[in-house]
């Protein structure tokens, strides 16, 4: 029995991408005018509402505030979560991204397309040339994958410790920058979780790619056995969301590219450092590479998606790092008093 649950009307993709994109651009073009925005082609990201949009957390925000290490873990553990307003300025501004950088939204709505227009060439390519380069790639798992574990990819449970242990030397050597990277990327996590394979991957409902793409000699409108196609454009296989990963309909956009790509925009916002987070995610990605089964287009919209859930973390946190004071008793050989600290 097939487990395809909705089958909506097919349609093109790459028009529909391309004709968003192009709208979004038009419309925005008077406003565009208005606010001289400038595309830049170097390291900064222009924000439709001026300044940038990719941008770090600065470092006047990890000055040592002279707290002992439980005092820093629960202030920052509080700034970081946010609480529940917190977590819902960051899944608001994560869904309302199109309508708040439409510029950006629109041309990365081009982008994708244009990859979803070449994409049986493109992850043909992809499979034949890249992948045998990285076969057989995969680090030995940190603990054994089975039971409710067995669904938890190596590579997950490498960016898991990660994570866990950045948060514990952060605590540990009393590091607020630590300890914020690693609380903030804990959410990246489970945004990604939520955004891409509860919400997107089961909505859109993308055949995953056929292996051995070349020997179609082009796109066909089959199933495979194992529920692939060689068709780039069978798209509109709505399934229900599960925990569990699974395989029919779930290829667009790719989760863990979405999750590497968010957590290393939240290292690299917090450490301000553009290479090492990202070479970390390059080697996560090409782990276990012929096990990943995407088209290159869902692996580009993944990378983008994880990037706009990483800074609208780091966004909201710079937010929510206003005024603060905090009250510490300080006992000494002079005599007892308290320490009354502002921080701005």
């Amino acid at each position: 029995m097939s487990p395809r649950l909705v089958r909506f009307p097919r349609i093109c993709l790459p028009k529909a991408f391309f004709f968003l994109g192009f709208v979004l651009l038009w419309l925005v073009q008077p406003a565009q005018a208005q606010s001289q925005f400038k595309f830049s082609f170097g390291d900064a990201v222009p924000s439709f509402q001026g300044g940038y949009y990719i941008d770090g957390i600065p470092s006047t925000a990890f000055i040592d505030t002279g707290e002992n290490r439980f005092q820093k873990a629960g202030r920052v553990f509080g700034e970081a979560i946010g609480g529940v307003e917190g977590i819902g300025d960051d899944l608001t501004d994560i869904a309302f991204f199109p309508f708040r950088e439409p510029l950006l939204f629109g041309a990365a709505a081009l982008g994708v397309g244009a990859l979803v227009a070449t994409d049986y060439p493109v992850t043909a390519y992809y499979q034949d040339k890249i992948e045998p380069i990285f076969a057989g790639f995969t680090p030995p798992p940190i603990i054994p994958r089975k039971g409710v574990l067995s669904a938890l990819a190596v590579e997950d449970q490498y960016l898991l410790a990660g994570i866990g242990l950045t948060y514990a030397y952060g605590v540990a050597a009393n590091d607020e920058r630590a300890q914020v990277a690693a609380l903030l990327s804990s959410k990246a996590v489970a945004y990604s979780y939520l955004v891409s394979h509860l919400l997107l991957k089961p909505a859109i409902g993308r055949i995953r790619p056929a292996r051995n793409l070349s020997s179609y000699g082009g796109p066909v409108d089959i199933l495979t056995p194992a529920q692939r196609s060689p068709n780039p454009y069978n798209w509109g296989n709505a399934v229900a969301p599960t925990l569990r990963p699974s395989s029919f309909g779930t290829s667009f956009p790719s989760f863990h590219y979405t999750l590497y790509f968010s957590v290393a925009r939240v290292y690299s916002g917090v450490y301000d450092n553009s290479i090492l987070p990202y070479v970390a995610a390059g080697i996560l990605s090409v782990s276990n590479i012929r096990g990943h089964n995407h088209w290159v287009s869902d692996m580009a919209a993944g990378a983008l998606i994880g990037t706009v859930i990483g800074q609208s973390i780091l966004n909201n946190y710079s937010e929510r790092k206003g005024l603060s004071t905090s009250f510490t008793p300080v006992v000494s050989s002079n005599g007892v008093g308290a320490q009354f600290t502002m921080r701005f």
